[in-house]
């Protein structure tokens, strides 16, 4: 992997894995939904949070919504996060680290994996 792709020193709590191909997420600023999605690609993600690379600078500490789609789910999955960092990637996007404030249940994570 290269340095523009990696994450701050891993602090987190719980293990991310990678997400499957067919993942997918939407995130918006705030916590109401409203906004343009700013999300390109799910990265990796665990019952606490999700790594995204997204089209525009989210600061730390923002709240954001996260929408998870996948395969295994049967409706969108919808939680909210507050962004813990943000570091530039190529082409103007950011990779954020967001933590989840209620975690994900493994139910739901093995859907999304699926």
């Amino acid at each position: 992997m290269d340095s523009s792709n990696q994450a701050p020193k891993n602090r987190r709590a719980s293990m991310r894995r990678p997400a499957k191909s067919g993942a997918r997420a939407t995130c918006t600023k705030g916590s109401m939904g409203l906004g343009a999605n700013l999300a390109l690609k799910v990265v990796d993600l665990s019952e606490e949070g999700v790594r995204l690379l997204v089209k525009a600078l989210l600061e730390k500490g923002q709240e954001v919504e996260v929408t998870l789609t996948g395969p295994g789910l049967s409706r969108p999955l919808k939680v909210l996060a507050q962004v813990m960092w943000s570091t530039p990637a190529a082409e103007g996007n950011y990779w954020v680290g967001a933590r989840f404030q209620k975690r994900l249940t493994y139910g739901e994570l093995a859907d999304i994996w699926r």
